[in-house]
This record gives C-alpha cells, structure tokens and sequence, in this order.
C-alpha cells in the first residue's frame, strides 16, 4: 500500500482525481483521508509543524514574561513541535489530521510514503517534516532494511495527466535533501532572526516590535536601483 501525503487538502483532491481517471481506480473519502486500490491519499493543512520556542530550549514556562537572560538563543540543533495558537496549546485541528497522517504512515499493510508537497523548497519540508515525526520510517524489517519507502512526487502541475505520469517517475527522497535542507536553512535563519530580534526590540521599547528579514521591501529596494 502506497500512501500519498499532499501539502494540502485541494492538492489531495487532485491527486485522488488524477489516480481515478489515469488508473480507473475508485478512491473513497474517509476520515481525513481518500482510500482506493493499493493508494492511500491524505494531507496537511500547510505548515503542521512550527519550530520550538525559546523557553523550549531553556527549560522555562513557555507562558512566562519575556527575558533578556535568556538572548540570543542559538539552539545547538533546532527541533520542532506541532503548531500552537495564540493561546500556547495544540490546535486541536492541526494535531487531529497529524494523527491521521501518523497511523496511515504506520499502518502495517504501507510499504511506500509519499512526499506529495508542492514543487518547492517550502513544500519540500512541510511534508519531510511530517513524516519524519511518525517515527515510520524508523521501523525496520526482519532483515534490518528499512520497512518502507519514502518518495517524492513532483507535480509542476496538478491536471490528471501530469498526476498520472509523475505517480510512474517518482524518485527517492533523498534525491531531494539539497531542496530540503535550502527549506530547512531558510526557516532557521528566519528564527534566529526574528525570534531574538523581535523579542529583544520589544524588551528595549516597551511595546511589541516584530522584527524579520524584510526580505520584500529589501529586493523592491534593490530592483529600484537597479532600474535606476
């Protein structure tokens, strides 16, 4: 059993609808998840998984006022946690549909996971990082080889047609780990900064400062010049 995990639930529908119509194959709708044949199509809703916290690394209460002792944090390796919402907790939606995504990728009868995030670096890691916290491919057959696949699949379209052949032209997953680790840098370089900075403005000022890379107004700024 092959499962497909799509970066979002409109991508999933036009995977379920490209397997339908190349390969006659009648896909149901469950719970979270489309089942047909030997395919297992589900998703995520973008970005499940955030990364942690200061206090997370610290040892402090995730809830307690913003310090100076505690900045810069510069995490020896970076971890992750599902997303939470302005009240700190899990949202119980995004943990939900992880579940799902978790006994699918876990199930005994799965032999083959799918990395079915969009054609970019940011699709890359929202998926890799799902499947990586189920723990499936950790699991190990009777001879030591891992238990199950993990591929990718490369839509730079999303009609029938182009599901259906990139579902017979699908390579491992690791030919793709540049890609990945393009998405993974931009997202830590992205906390550095904004988590130290931001929380360090807002100590300085007395009020919240958010403060990023800016990289929009910075490439308008250097397209002006050079047009100028």
């Amino acid at each position: 059993m092959t499962v497909i995990i799509a970066e979002k639930p409109s991508l999933a529908r036009n995977i379920v609808s490209g397997i339908s119509q190349n390969f006659g194959i009648s896909m149901q709708k469950k719970n979270g998840y489309f089942e047909g044949g030997a395919y297992v199509v589900t998703w995520a809703f973008g970005h499940l998984f955030s990364l942690c916290d200061i206090e997370d690394y610290t040892g402090g209460d995730p809830s307690a006022r913003w310090t100076l002792d505690n900045l810069p944090c510069f995490p020896n390796s970076f971890r992750f946690k599902l997303k939470v919402g302005p009240d700190k907790k899990v949202d119980s939606g995004v943990e939900r549909q992880f579940m799902t995504i978790k006994y699918l990728c876990c199930r005994e009868d799965v032999d083959c996971i799918v990395n079915a995030g969009d054609s970019d670096r940011e699709g890359e890691i929202i998926v890799r990082l799902c499947v990586l916290h189920t723990g499936a491919l950790d699991e190990k057959n009777e001879n030591g080889a891992p238990k199950r696949r993990f591929v990718r699949l490369w839509l730079p379209d999303q009609t029938p047609e182009t599901v259906g052949k990139a579902l017979t032209e699908m390579k491992d997953e690791s030919e793709y780990d540049s890609l990945a680790n393009e998405g993974f840098a931009r997202t830590y370089i992205d906390w550095l900064y904004g988590v130290n900075l931001t929380r360090y403005a807002t100590l300085k000022c007395g009020s919240l400062m958010r403060v990023g890379r800016v990289i929009v107004p910075i490439v308008r700024a250097i397209y002006e010049r050079d047009m100028a």
